[in-house]
């Protein structure tokens, strides 16, 4: 059975965070607002989140659980776009293909094929799951994006120089594409290669903790790694080749507002 944690300790260990402020401040590391900014936005919309999900789970109506699925996607979208400066309609439903369309895949084999549940959209594993799930292939986009406008801008020159040599869009972008796509999974691919030796991932931790059997908690840890795998990849490789087909000119030039 789980030890529960009162408030007042809870408060308490939030005192292990003063010694990192205060070297950062005087490492003058002009991150310390940031981390009291952000540490208070975790605790409340953890603790918001906390409130109205013992709701959810009680109702556990299939439209209100697919509709809150909905709106942490379009959260989802709307951070990944912060790291373009233009926004427009046809964006947004780019990066809400590349992130939705995996994420119902790996749902379809989690919860139909994988669990076999009788309520695929049971609330107590549609949203922790698809959450998990969601928010990797959103950090996955976060990155292969920035990553891809930061090097193809600054390479766009030898771009040109491949196009006037001969070689087609794609072929001349598969190097950026690549490299987006690479440094996106980079994390995911150390995790798994050392998973269970060096850490013990917090899904399979959490179930232990609850009480759940090693074993069966070591089976979801599985599951769930592999379907955050395949989601970040197809996430990443969706938004590329839909940029390529959507923002490039018929003179295969990177749409100026990138």
């Amino acid at each position: 059975m789980n030890e529960n944690i009162s408030y007042l300790s809870l408060f308490y260990f939030l005192f292990t965070i003063v010694p990192i402020l205060y070297i950062m401040k005087r490492l003058k590391i002009q991150l310390v607002k940031r981390v009291v900014t952000s540490t208070g936005r975790m605790i409340g919309q953890l603790l918001l989140v906390g409130v109205y999900l013992e709701y959810i789970f009680k109702l556990n109506n299939t439209f209100v659980n697919i509709a809150y699925i909905l709106f942490m996607t379009l959260v989802a979208v709307w951070t990944i776009s912060l790291e373009i400066k233009f926004k427009e309609l046809k964006l947004y439903l780019i990066l809400f293909l590349a992130v939705i369309v995996p994420v119902a895949i790996n749902f379809i084999f989690f919860n139909i094929l994988l669990l076999k549940l009788k309520d695929v959209f049971d609330a107590m594993y549609l949203i922790p799951i698809t959450g998990m799930i969601l928010g990797n292939s959103m950090n996955g986009l976060i990155v292969a994006l920035g990553d891809f406008i930061k090097n193809f801008r600054k390479n766009e020159d030898e771009y040109l120089f491949s196009l006037g040599l001969g070689a087609t869009k794609t072929e001349a972008i598969r190097p950026y594409v690549s490299g987006a796509i690479s440094l996106a999974l980079r994390p995911n691919i150390a995790m798994m290669a050392n998973v269970g030796v060096v850490s013990l991932p917090g899904m399979m931790t959490g179930q232990i903790i609850s009480g759940v059997l090693p074993m069966m908690a070591i089976k979801y840890q599985i599951a769930i790694t592999l379907s955050i795998f395949t989601t970040r990849f197809f996430s990443t490789y969706i938004l590329m080749e839909l940029i390529s087909k959507f923002y490039f000119s018929k003179y295969s030039i990177l749409d100026k507002r990138f």
